[in-house]
C-alpha cells in the first residue's frame, strides 16, 4: 500500500496568510498515487531493520556520497507559503544522483505499482529540489530496493533534465496548494466558530466545570490528566468542549476521542452534533471496523477482486473533496461517499483521518500493533488524546499486546500446502514447537521468561515465505483459511518479542496433548507510555480510577500527570445503599452461603419495587443462585448468558425500557455493568454480590507476582483494585440524571472492611446495614467439580 499523505504542521488560521510545512514524502504520497488498492499481504521489515538496510548501504557508497542529504524551501501557494522540508537517503554531487532506498522482503517486482510510484515521485521531488539549490542542469533519480534478508539490491535509475524535474514539482505545489487552500478556509471559519461557542447545555451542571478547567489546562501545557467523575455527570461534553476551544486557540492540532464501546463513541458523536447546532464547524470522523463499513462483503481487498478497490486512487481526490462538505463522516457518511464515486470506505476513512479536526476510534486504532493502523499513533501532528472509560483500557491492551500459536495450527496449514519453500518454513517452525511439546505433559504449563531458542527465526522464515507467496498468488494463497490463520499468529508473536520486556512471559501450555506457545503480557503498563509519549496530551477519565496510583501506573501515565476527582452533582440521599455484610460469597464458602443469599434476594426483589440489575462474580454462580430464587410473585426474571452477543444486549435493553417490574440477572464486568444509560425510571436498583475480583488463573497470578515486586502489593493490584472498579461501575448505572433515584444492595462479608470500603465511590453513604435473615431450608446444590467454574482468591 503507498504510503498515506499526512498534512503540513498547522500554525493557526488567525491571519489572511500562513506559511505551512510538508514534508517530502507526503507530498509525493497526496499527489502521485494512482491505480488500484492492493492489500495482498506481503512481509516488510521492522524499523529497525530498515534502518539497519540503510546504514549497510551507506558503507558501500562512494566518499563523494552525501546521506541523509537535508532540502528545505519555501514556495507560494496562492494566499499560502508552503515551506516544503526533508532528508533525501543519499545525494552524491560528483556523480550528480539522487538516491531514494527503500527495503523490502520481496521481490520489488511484486510490489504493488501504486508504492512505486508513489516512492519514485518522492525521489524527483527530492532531486528538483537539490537541483534548484545546487543549481544543476540535469540529475540521475535512483530508486534503489534493498531485499532485507537477500542483503541484494533492485536499483532503479532515470536522468531528468532540470526543466522536467521543475515541471513535475511546480504541478505537485499547484495541485497540494488548492487543495491546502480549501482546507485553510474551513480552518478559519471553524475558528471562529469556536472563539464564540457557548456549552451546549447552556450552564455547566454541578462538577462540569472544574472538569472542562482541568482539561483545558492539560492541552495548554501538553500535560497528562486522569479525571475520576460521577457516572451521568456528563464527562463527554465536559472534556470535549474545552478541547474543541482549545483547537480554535491552536494549542494542539486535532482531537483524538478514544473509546472501548460502541455507546462511547455514540455518546460523542452526539455531542459533537450538540456543538455544530449550537454554531461549531468542524471536521470529525468516526473509524468504523473493516467488517462493519465493508461495502464487497467477502471480496479480497485488491483491485483484481474488489470493484471498489479496482482504480481507488485515480477517484480519490474527487471523494476527498467532496468529504470536506460533510462535517460528520460517520459509518453512514461514509459509506454514502464510497457509492457516490465507488471508492473503499474503510480506506477513504484513512486518508481523510489526516486532515480531520477531530477523530473518534476505538481504543485498538491507537494502540495496536497492527501497522496498518499506525497513521493515527504516528501522524506527526499535536494530537490531544481523550480516553474515554479509561478503566477499559489496561485489559484491553494486554490483549492487544499479546499472542498465541498452536502447533494444532500449524500441522493444519501444513496440509493445506505442496512440497516446497513454504511447506519447508512450516515444517521447520513444527519441529521446533514438536520439540519443546515433548518437555511437557498434558494439562501442564510452563513459564519463562524469554521466547525459547529458534522461535523467533522459524516465526519470521514462515512469515517470509508466506509474503512471497502472497505476492505471486495471492487469491490462491489466501483461499488457504488454516495458513493464513498461522500467518497471522505469526506476525504477531513477532510483534510481541519485538517489544519483549520484564513484563512479558512465555507461556507453553499443553492441552490435550498439543503445545500452545503463548506470548503474554501481563502489564502493559510500558507499552502505553511508549505510545502516550507520542500525543501533545493525555486525558484520561472514567468513575472509576480510584486508586489514583494503580490508574496511573496500569494507564502508563507519568508520575507527575495530574490527578483529579470531581465532585457529584447528586445528592448522597439520591442513591440508597444498604450493606449486607452476613453473607460471604468468597469462592470456598459460596456453597454454604447460597441457600442465604438466594433468600435475600427474593427479600429484595419482593420489597424493593421497579426494574433491578443484579451483578454476580460469575456465570456459574449467578446460575446457581438462580436456580434457588425461584420464581418471584410480580417479577419477570432473565438472565444474561456466556457468550450473548451485541444483539442479545440490545434486546434485554429493550426489555428495560417496556418493563417496570424486570429482574435481570447479570455479571460484574458485563455489557450491562457500564457504558449502558438507564435514566429515569428504567432501572430503580441494583444488587452486587461480591467485590469483583478477577478469577484466579494463570494470568491473574502472573500480575500478582509482578506487582508484587514492583509495588509490594500485589494482592491489591491484580485483584482488589480491579474488582472493586467492577462494583463501583455497577453502582452507578441507578442515577444517571438529576432528577433520578434509586437504591442498591451490596452483598459481601468484605464490605465491612475499610479496604474494601475506601475503594466505594466516595458519593454515597454506605452506614445502613440490612439486618440478618434467619437461615432458610433451602437445598444446597453440590459444589462445582474441579476446573468447573472460575476460582476466586479469598
Amino acid at each position: 500500500m503507498p504510503p498515506r499523505a499526512f498534512p503540513p504542521r498547522w500554525p493557526g488560521c488567525s491571519g489572511v496568510s500562513a506559511e505551512y510545512s510538508v514534508a517530502v514524502r507526503e507530498l509525493a504520497a497526496f499527489c502521485f498515487r494512482a491505480g488500484d488498492i492492493d492489500h495482498r499481504l506481503r512481509p516488510s521489515p521492522e524499523a529497525r531493520e530498515g534502518i539497519e538496510g540503510h546504514q549497510r548501504l551507506y558503507r558501500r557508497r562512494p566518499e563523494s556520497y552525501q546521506p541523509e542529504y537535508a532540502v528545505d524551501e519555501v514556495f507560494q501557494c496562492g494566499e499560502l507559503a508552503l515551506r516544503l522540508r526533508g532528508r533525501a537517503d543519499g545525494f552524491d554531487p560528483d556523480a550528480r544522483q539522487v538516491e531514494e532506498i527503500k527495503t523490502c522482503r520481496v521481490d520489488p517486482q511484486l510490489l504493488p505499482e501504486a508504492l512505486s510510484r508513489s516512492h519514485l515521485a518522492q525521489a524527483r521531488l527530492y532531486a528538483a529540489l537539490i537541483a534548484r539549490a545546487q543549481d544543476l542542469p540535469e540529475l540521475e533519480v535512483r530508486l534503489t530496493w534493498l531485499h532485507i534478508d537477500e542483503d541484494r539490491e533492485y536499483p532503479l535509475s532515470q536522468h531528468y533534465a532540470r526543466a522536467e524535474l521543475e515541471d513535475f514539482l511546480h504541478w505537485a505545489l499547484e495541485r497540494f496548494g488548492a487543495w491546502l487552500g480549501q482546507l485553510h478556509r474551513q480552518c478559519r471559519a471553524r475558528d471562529a466558530s469556536l472563539a464564540g461557542l457557548a456549552f451546549p447545555h447552556g450552564n455547566f451542571r454541578a462538577g462540569q466545570r472544574d472538569l472542562a478547567e482541568r482539561v483545558y489546562k492539560c492541552v495548554d501545557r501538553g500535560g497528562r490528566l486522569l479525571l475520576e467523575a460521577p457516572t451521568g455527570i456528563g464527562k463527554t461534553a465536559a472534556v470535549l468542549y474545552p478541547a474543541l476551544i482549545a483547537l480554535g486557540q491552536g494549542k494542539h492540532e486535532r482531537v483524538v476521542f478514544c473509546t472501548a464501546k460502541r455507546s462511547g463513541r455514540r455518546a460523542a458523536e452526539q455531542t459533537l452534533e450538540l456543538f455544530r447546532a449550537a454554531g461549531y464547524h468542524g471536521r470529525a470522523l468516526t473509524l468504523t471496523a473493516k467488517e462493519r463499513v465493508c461495502l464487497s462483503p467477502g471480496k479480497a481487498c485488491h483491485g483484481d477482486d474488489c470493484p471498489y478497490a479496482r482504480g481507488y486512487y485515480d477517484r480519490l481526490p474527487q471523494a476527498m473533496a467532496a468529504a470536506l462538505a460533510s462535517p460528520a463522516l460517520d459509518q453512514q457518511a461514509l459509506q454514502s461517499l464510497a457509492r457516490e464515486f465507488s471508492v473503499c470506505p474503510y480506506e477513504l476513512s484513512w486518508d481523510l483521518l489526516p486532515w480531520m479536526d477531530t477523530v473518534i476510534a476505538d481504543f485498538h486504532y491507537l494502540y495496536s500493533f497492527t501497522p496498518a493502523l499506525a497513521p493515527l499513533a504516528d501522524s506527526g501532528r499535536r494530537s490531544s488524546v481523550l480516553l474515554d472509560e479509561a478503566h477499559n483500557l489496561p485489559a484491553r491492551a494486554r490483549g492487544m499486546f499479546s499472542g498465541r500459536l498452536a502447533r494444532k495450527g500449524v500441522l493444519a496449514a501444513r496440509r493445506e500446502v505442496p512440497a516446497g519453500p513454504l511447506k519447508c518454513a512450516l515444517d521447520k517452525l513444527n519441529r521446533i514447537l514438536l520439540a519443546l511439546e515433548k518437555t511437557g505433559e498434558t494439562g501442564a504449563s510452563s513459564v519463562l521468561e524469554a521466547v525459547p531458542d529458534g522461535v523467533q527465526q522459524a516465526l519470521q522464515l514462515l512469515a517470509s515465505q508466506v509474503g512471497e507467496e502472497l505476492a505471486r498468488r495471492p487469491l490462491a494463497v489466501a483461499r488457504h483459511a488454516g495458513l493464513m490463520d498461522t500467518y497471522f499468529e505469526c506476525l504477531q508473536l513477532l510483534r510481541c518479542i519485538e517489544h519483549w520486556g520484564p513484563d512479558y512471559r512465555c507461556e507453553l501450555n499443553w492441552q490435550g496433548g498439543a503445545l500452545q506457545l503463548r506470548c503474554n503480557c501481563i502489564d502493559a503498563g510500558r507499552l502505553l507510555a511508549e505510545r502516550n509519549q507520542r500525543q501533545h496530551a493525555v486525558v484520561a477519565f472514567s468513575a472509576t480510577l480510584s486508586p489514583f496510583p494503580w490508574a496511573r501506573e496500569s494507564l502508563g501515565l507519568p508520575l507527575d500527570s495530574v490527578c483529579f476527582r470531581a465532585a457529584s452533582p447528586f445528592a448522597p440521599e439520591q442513591l440508597q445503599v444498604t450493606l449486607a455484610a452476613d453473607i460471604d460469597t468468597r469462592y470456598a464458602r459460596r456453597a454454604a452461603s447460597l441457600p442465604a443469599l438466594a433468600a435475600r434476594l427474593r427479600q429484595w426483589l419482593q420489597a424493593v419495587g421497579g426494574n433491578c440489575l443484579l451483578f454476580f462474580p460469575s456465570y456459574r454462580y449467578l446460575q446457581d443462585c438462580l436456580d434457588l430464587v425461584g420464581e418471584v410473585p410480580g417479577r419477570r426474571i432473565v438472565a444474561q448468558l456466556a457468550g450473548e452477543s451485541d444483539a442479545d444486549r440490545d434486546a434485554q435493553l429493550a426489555l428495560l425500557a417496556t418493563h417496570r417490574s424486570l429482574a435481570v440477572f447479570t455479571v460484574l464486568g458485563g455489557s450491562l455493568g457500564e457504558g449502558v444509560d438507564l435514566p429515569g425510571d428504567l432501572l430503580s436498583s441494583v444488587v452486587i454480590v461480591g467485590v469483583g475480583m478477577p478469577g484466579l488463573d494463570d494470568d491473574t497470578r502472573l500480575r500478582q507476582h509482578l506487582f508484587q515486586q514492583r509495588f509490594g502489593d500485589g494482592f491489591a493490584y491484580a485483584f482488589q483494585y480491579p474488582g472493586m472498579q467492577r462494583v463501583a461501575q455497577a453502582l452507578g448505572r441507578v442515577v444517571r440524571g438529576a432528577g433520578d433515584c434509586g437504591r442498591a444492595l451490596l452483598i459481601d462479608t468484605r464490605y465491612r472492611e475499610p479496604r474494601y470500603r475506601e475503594l466505594l465511590p466516595p458519593w454515597w453513604d454506605y452506614s445502613a446495614a440490612m439486618p440478618a435473615l434467619p437461615m432458610p431450608e433451602l437445598p444446597v446444590p453440590e459444589p462445582p467439580e474441579a476446573g468447573v467454574g472460575a476460582s476466586r482468591p479469598e
